[in-house]
């Protein structure tokens, strides 16, 4: 259906907030290593994170019309989550409407499709993350839809959903999990700190996963 939805329900700010600085790594664990976008989905430039409440676009591959309409219903801290239907040959988004974005507060934009202006984005600076980057740009004329369910990367993804986006990729956390899920991201990053404290003692991962046992159940002989 092609639709128009103004608004949706937005997560706890506290609880969103709460993901930042932690590594999206530690959360796809903490979601049992799961909601984790596909591994072409990448930053558009080196250092881009992002992190916040999606609002969702479904778009005609290599047309972004519906993207020009998303980007007047973002408000700030709201991460554009697109579905261009993964296509690689056709930018849909570049640095005018980042600008534009930035200029309105918005958080960043992933994007299962392709972008342009690289070098115009890192120098906003505006965080993007998209499947490919190239020159060709869009057309502005075929319909689509705004904040409903969509698929982005492989990865449900629904209005208000928090979207964390770094250097290893993009995981998507369901907003009424968020609270729970933060909580074993917080836990798994302390056991994390008390882990690197025995490596610096010189203790091996191997020793302390108990991995040798692991090998001795599939019949792995050492001599």
């Amino acid at each position: 259906m092609n639709i128009i939805v103004r608004e949706f329900p937005r997560p706890d700010p506290a609880v969103a907030k709460g993901f930042e600085g932690i590594p999206t790594g530690v959360v796809s664990d903490a979601m049992g290593r799961s909601n984790t976008m596909a591994a072409e989905i990448k930053p558009v430039w080196k250092g881009a994170r992002l992190l916040g409440p999606a609002l969702t676009v479904r778009t005609f591959p290599a047309d972004n019309l519906m993207l020009h309409k998303a980007a007047t219903l973002a408000k700030p801290g709201d991460v554009l989550v697109v579905n261009a239907g993964g296509y690689r040959d056709t930018a849909v988004f570049g640095d005018l409407m980042a600008y534009s974005l930035k200029v309105h507060g918005a958080g960043g934009i992933v994007i299962d499709g392709a972008c342009r202006d690289a070098e115009g984005l890192e120098a906003l600076p505006f965080p993007a993350f998209a499947r490919a980057v190239l020159p060709m740009g869009p057309s502005k004329g075929s319909a689509g839809a705004i904040n409903v369910a969509i698929s982005c990367g492989g990865v449900p993804v629904r209005p208000g959903d928090i979207v964390l986006g770094d250097a290893d990729g993009v995981v998507v956390i369901p907003q009424e999990q968020a609270a729970e899920i933060l909580k074993k991201s917080q836990a798994t990053l302390a056991r994390e700190q008390q882990v690197r404290g025995r490596i610096a003692r010189g203790e091996y991962l191997f020793d302390m996963q108990n991995l040798g046992e692991v090998l001795k159940s599939l019949g792995v002989a050492e001599q």
